[in-house]
């Protein structure tokens, strides 16, 4: 037998077995979920789930879940009114929302004043703070996402109905 056909025959068999094997591993993306348009945040309730702004990041956690009361959250109307809690005292601001998501704080959200105000803890001063930078809103599935232009700043919300309570 010639020497370059034994070549063929243990190299076509090798090329064989990478290229099924490498199909083999093949995965379909995740798909994403559906991106919705900006103004879907205003038909539900938003419980804070991650903060990002610059170096202060909060993240979901056990004890965030045991006392999901106690965290921030946000809801807003048609009307340009942002309403919510920061962990401790409630707020209240006026923003501004396009349906590309761009968002503007005509008046940015601060302490409302109801009865006896509470000192605020470092959570809620980091929270108020970080909302007044966000300038993009985007709802993707179940999440709501407020971030500022240079995506520093990343506030993450659960949708309320999903959450046990």
């Amino acid at each position: 037998m010639p020497r370059s056909h034994l070549r063929l025959q243990l190299v076509v068999p090798a090329v064989l077995s990478l290229l099924f094997s490498g199909c083999m591993s093949f995965r379909e993306p995740t798909p994403q979920p559906p991106k919705q348009p900006a103004w879907s945040a205003c038909e539900h309730d938003w419980i804070l789930s991650n903060l990002r702004d610059g170096e202060n990041t909060y993240e979901y956690t056990l004890l965030w879940k045991k006392f999901w009361r106690e965290r921030p959250f946000f809801t807003c109307d048609r009307f340009g009114y942002v309403r919510g809690n920061g962990g401790i005292n409630p707020y209240l601001g006026r923003f501004s929302l396009e349906s590309s998501g761009e968002l503007s704080w005509p008046r940015s959200p601060i302490i409302s004043r109801v009865g006896g105000r509470r000192p605020s803890d470092e959570l809620e001063a980091d929270y108020l703070k970080a909302l007044r930078k966000t300038r993009f809103l985007e709802v993707v599935g179940d999440k709501l996402i407020l971030s500022s232009n240079d995506k520093s700043t990343r506030l993450e919300f659960n949708r309320v109905d999903d959450i046990m309570r």
